[in-house]
């Protein structure tokens, strides 16, 4: 490894973790390897820094790419990428679904960047539209590879290998199997090294849960917030995320939500960032959201919609207690949604019932709220501004009665908002 990378990771951090260890000397040989660790271990680092001992600082071509499977984590990946980049003289771009596509073309024109990290449907975009070159690739990195490589994305990924040169290196990371290895040699000519450290549930975690029904389970998300308990809160559809983040709001909670793919890249990131900062109670997210997302001292992992599965199960409650830190993580559902969980993980996890749902948090929300009054921030999207509850001493303007007479006035205002719906505000036509 470059002496500048070991040097500011050796300042940095006491040792190498199990899986930095394991893959590390054999990316930097070229071997193509799938590395397998749980969440929270360092899986970035185990791929970033070989890529960049590998990475031609004076060729200004791409070299690396790397592929995540959300934008959220393609832009965490960026980040870390460009603050280690930045020790070798290693350019790194983000292309990513939902930002501005020819910012994007015209930033891989300028820089020339030697490592490209992006979502696969933006980086095939740039492929197609002969902005992104991939002829100097040395290598391809999945992260997340379970989620990346399934069989949804086959087509995308075979229009991708077919851009490739055939002597290529693969990385593949993920905290679960459930790569198709096969699949991989078969499309990308390359076989795999499986370099497993372990799978198992992290000791500082614990995991409870609390039988509840729809109605309670709201309460004890408002109530979350309300004692300033910061959570990640998680959904299995979107339907289900958009109808508790309304009643949410409803009761003047702070809260904000990336799980819905048609949101600007802008507004996700945002809603992101406040939920770092701890300016926002209740992150609202579905599992490709928040996959491989790593936030600080996150305290609590809320399940409001249980996990079918022990991989998702696995993926969601690894954002807390992460490089060994303690975390939590509450299941919420009847009787019947229990069962069937504790089924499902069978001896991988030991769930308990929750004896202190709003224990005190060691990272909390800013103190920008209190029980009647709206959060300073506005959801990323939401069009409302927030509101405060009205005094009760508060006057109100008396309603005014329609009556038969205003009907025709109505219907011509109707006409004229039908007829500029659309426009620009310049091209409305005005009385």
């Amino acid at each position: 490894m470059r002496p500048e990378l070991l040097e500011k990771f050796n300042a940095v951090f006491e040792q190498p973790t199990p899986i930095q260890n394991a893959v590390w000397q054999r990316l930097i040989d070229g071997d193509s390897i799938f590395g397998l660790a749980p969440t929270g271990t360092g899986k970035t680092l185990a791929f970033v820094l070989p890529m960049l001992s590998q990475v031609d600082a004076n060729l200004k071509r791409t070299q690396v790419l790397i592929l995540a499977p959300s934008q959220e984590l393609a832009m965490q990946t960026t980040q870390v990428a460009r603050e280690w980049g930045a020790l070798v003289g290693v350019s790194v771009a983000s292309l990513i679904g939902g930002a501005n596509g020819r910012r994007q073309a015209e930033k891989l024109k300028k820089d020339k960047p030697q490592i490209v990290v992006g979502t696969l449907g933006r980086v095939l975009t740039m492929l197609e539209g002969g902005v992104l070159k991939l002829d100097n690739i040395k290598a391809v990195i999945f992260d997340e590879a379970d989620a990346m490589l399934t069989e949804e994305r086959h087509a995308s990924l075979e229009a991708l290998a077919d851009q490739l040169p055939t002597n290529l290196q693969l990385g593949l990371f993920s905290a679960t199997s459930g790569a198709d290895l096969q699949y991989v040699n078969t499309v990308f000519n390359q076989k795999v090294h499986t370099f497993s450290v372990g799978t198992d549930a992290p000791a500082n975690i614990k995991h409870e849960f609390q039988y509840v029904d729809q109605r309670a389970k709201e309460k004890i998300l408002i109530q979350l917030a309300r004692h300033n308990q910061q959570a990640l809160v998680f959904f299995n559809t979107i339907s289900a995320l958009v109808s508790m983040q309304a009643t949410l709001r409803h009761a003047h909670v702070s809260v904000m939500s990336i799980g819905s793919n048609d949101k600007r890249q802008v507004q996700r990131a945002d809603a992101l960032r406040l939920f770092k900062k701890g300016e926002v109670a209740l992150l609202l997210v579905t599992d490709v959201a928040a996959r491989g997302l790593d936030i600080d001292n996150l305290p609590l992992v809320v399940n409001a919609q249980l996990p079918e599965r022990l991989k998702t199960y696995v993926h969601r409650t690894g954002r807390t207690g992460r490089m060994g830190k303690n975390g939590r993580v509450l299941n919420l559902g009847n009787d019947h949604d229990i069962r069937n969980l504790k089924r499902e993980l069978g001896d991988k996890f030991t769930l308990v019932k929750a004896d202190n749902t709003f224990e005190p948090s060691t990272k909390t929300v800013a103190n920008k709220q209190q029980a009647n009054i709206a959060p300073s921030k506005v959801d990323s999207d939401s069009t409302q501004k927030p509101s405060i509850t009205p005094s009760p001493s508060k006057k109100h303007s008396p309603v005014k009665v329609e009556t038969k007479n205003d009907l025709p006035e109505r219907k011509k205002k109707r006409a004229k908002h039908s007829k500029n719906k659309g426009k620009p505000k310049w091209a409305k036509k005005r009385d």
